[in-house]
């Protein structure tokens, strides 16, 4: 799949713990942006993000989540930096996957981006065992 760079909406964001480690990845830069989603809270400290179909409106608003677009100079940078990203994010463990989502920059512009998340199916246990973010925004968890 093209994807343009990597949206991120937790502790990988500006201010988050594990921001360093994507510094590391050498981005080239990041915007505040949105993916159409449903956001929650875990028990374990960190988010999970559901993705869905595009909602009505333009963000912000219902049915976006809040992040932040990480460009890469080319995409082989891009896949070195998913290469180091997802030990992180558990990916070989099935703790989360990758897909590729339409990212609404603040600047109103559309691109794609990598985005992990938990798959659709997870969605009732996450109704019973997390906190669901209606405004889309993990910040104030950071």
């Amino acid at each position: 799949m093209n994807a343009d760079g990597l949206f991120v909406y937790g502790t990988l964001r500006e201010g988050g713990i594990n921001h360093a480690w994507l510094q590391r990845t050498h981005p080239e830069g990041l915007t505040g942006a949105w993916v159409p989603g449903r956001l929650f809270h875990l028990p374990a400290g960190y988010p999970a993000m559901v993705p869905q179909a595009l909602p009505g409106g333009l963000p912000p608003g219902p049915g976006w989540v809040h992040g932040e677009f990480v460009g890469y100079d080319d995409e082989a940078g891009l896949q070195a930096a998913l290469a180091d990203l997802d030990p992180l994010e558990g990916v070989e463990e099935g703790l989360f996957t990758r897909e590729v989502l339409p990212v609404v920059l603040t600047g109103g512009q559309i691109y794609k981006a990598w985005v992990y998340v938990f798959h659709v199916e997870r969605l009732p246990r996450l109704l019973r065992e997390a906190i669901e973010l209606p405004d889309g925004d993990w910040a104030p968890y950071l």
